[in-house]
């Protein structure tokens, strides 16, 4: 269990009965990859998901053991990141080897959709059928702004305001429902629930950006991956859009219209780093943060809304 959740009470004990859990999914209906997808389960990811959803439930007014919704919703998380690894041809992930590096790209593609069907079935079972309609949705969602990502590989778009839809179709989308479906579970009120979701998409925002930022800035030993991930892949994220902005003439033909070699890379984020774009796309997350911060502050006083507000205030400091 990563550390990340020192200090908050009670819900390293709950992420281990949801990791538990789904890995009694994962190892039902002779699924032939099971062990390869419990390696996955078990390297240390902060299990942010499924935390937000169990932290949510503490408003209500009407407990739940919320293990089975948390584990779909985690499922639902891990399927998404075995298809975006063949998406991106990646060969780690969470510093384990991603499956289609292990067995193929059909293998890996089947296993994902394996994972969907699994979390479908699990929330049917464990949650109201708002809840499991807004999770059928959402992969709808998820799917098509990924869809518009692959699309735009290599093209290098600058628009901020598409960057910002993308990820809300997708990161914040899933934290927001998150924390939703955990407070709709344990009947919690109708205005705390609306809180609780506007706090889940301002918090996904943030966790995003913060996540570019840390592509760029942090080393390859701390993210279990390789620094600059994003545009080696194609992707213009928020730093690099303003990095543009600031250095067009310097950074457009690095880019050019195929994928950038070692050397080109190695000149981005140099560029990038000493542009500005880092502390302009910390301060956009800062101001989601905020936001998010200020949905809290109008939840109950106690311990609930305090743990939330620390956890989200850690993500913005966070350095993996």
């Amino acid at each position: 269990m990563t550390d990340f959740w020192n200090g908050i009470p009670d819900i390293p004990a709950r992420l281990d009965a949801v990791r538990a859990r789904m890995k009694l999914v994962v190892g039902s209906d002779r699924f032939p990859l099971a062990h390869a997808v419990e390696r996955l389960i078990d390297a240390n990811g902060k299990m942010l998901r499924p935390a937000f959803l169990i932290m949510a439930g503490r408003f209500g007014k009407r407990p739940k053991d919320l293990t089975d919704l948390a584990a779909a919703i985690e499922l639902l998380h891990i399927a998404t990141l075995i298809h975006d690894d063949v998406i991106d041809e990646a060969d780690t992930r969470r510093g384990v080897p991603t499956l289609h590096a292990l067995y193929g790209h059909k293998d890996a593609v089947l296993s994902g959709d394996w994972l969907f069907s699994r979390c479908f079935r699990l929330a049917s079972e464990s949650s109201s059928p708002q809840n499991a309609r807004l999770l059928a949705a959402l992969i709808g969602a998820l799917c098509s702004e990924e869809i518009h990502q692959d699309l735009e590989r290599f093209a290098w778009p600058v628009s901020q305001r598409n960057y910002l839809r993308k990820i809300a179709g997708k990161t914040a989308a899933l934290f927001s429902l998150a924390l939703r479906a955990g407070a709709v579970e344990t009947k919690t009120s109708i205005s705390n629930i609306a809180t609780l979701t506007r706090a889940g998409y301002a918090t996904g925002m943030a966790f995003q950006i913060m996540d570019d930022v840390l592509d760029y800035e942090s080393s390859s030993g701390a993210m279990r991956k390789p620094v600059a991930k994003d545009v080696r892949e194609g992707l213009c994220t928020l730093p690099l859009i303003l990095a543009m902005r600031a250095a067009p003439t310097q950074i457009k033909p690095l880019l050019g219209s195929s994928k950038p070699g070692d050397d080109a890379i190695e000149s981005i984020v140099a560029l990038v780093r000493d542009s500005g774009a880092l502390d302009g796309s910390r301060a956009i997350a800062s101001h989601y943060t905020d936001r998010a911060m200020l949905e809290i502050s109008r939840l109950p006083k106690g311990s609930a809304r305090d743990d939330l507000h620390a956890t989200v205030e850690r993500l913005l400091l966070r350095k993996f």
